[in-house]
């Protein structure tokens, strides 16, 4: 799903849609290989201006500093307004992005990240796509559910076609979200943003 980013930054995201255009998938030139390490957590939640309840809980994406899952990284405060969405995860056209993903929540979940890569829907396109086209993606596009205490690790080389255009004043937003084919995941709160730069913005 792209979002404008000043509109989808100044709120939390309420809902996710599954859809995706049609791009022509082609291999990004090197760039950096930027890595996080995220996991799906049960949290304990609280109404805005009101005290966390015991016994009301959601999921949540949260950042860790190292594969060892013991340490959340500080959210920074210009990004504290994300509220209950997961950590911003950002890159340039042309780098890979390389989540850490552990299952810490009592249901199978994933990590889906719109556009990045393609999944079930975009094989018909694909298909009518000389194979050098799309040689670089769809290696994770299977969708298969992370049980809960297993980790995986995802690899998305970020595309040209789903970096910024000349209206996006240098960054595009799309979402990242569970995505198993079960009612749980992103409806229960695995959902965050995910800001993709022009080639070279971040390097």
């Amino acid at each position: 799903m792209r979002i404008p980013v000043v509109l989808a930054l100044a709120v939390p995201v309420l809902a996710v849609t599954g859809g995706l255009g049609a791009y022509k998938y082609m291999r990004p030139a090197a760039g950096q290989v930027r890595t996080y390490y995220i996991a799906a957590d049960e949290v304990s939640y609280a109404p805005a201006g009101g005290a966390a309840q015991a016994g009301y809980r959601t999921a949540v994406y949260q950042e860790y500093t190292d594969a060892s899952f013991t340490r959340v990284k500080p959210r920074p405060v210009e990004w504290k307004h994300l509220a209950f969405l997961g950590p911003l995860i950002r890159a340039d056209v042309g780098d890979t992005i390389r989540v850490v993903f552990r299952n810490r929540v009592g249901f199978p979940a994933n990590v889906h990240p719109d556009a990045v890569l393609h999944h079930a829907e975009m094989d018909a396109a694909l298909s009518a796509t000389p194979s050098s086209d799309a040689a670089g993606l769809g290696v994770d596009g299977d969708d298969a559910p992370v049980a809960p205490g297993e980790t995986r690790v995802y690899n998305w080389p970020v595309p040209s076609q789903v970096g910024p255009g000349a209206d996006d004043h240098g960054s595009v937003l799309w979402l990242y979200h569970s995505r198993t084919g079960q009612e749980t995941g992103g409806d229960a709160g695995l959902i965050g943003p995910m800001l993709i730069y022009k080639r070279g913005a971040l390097h």
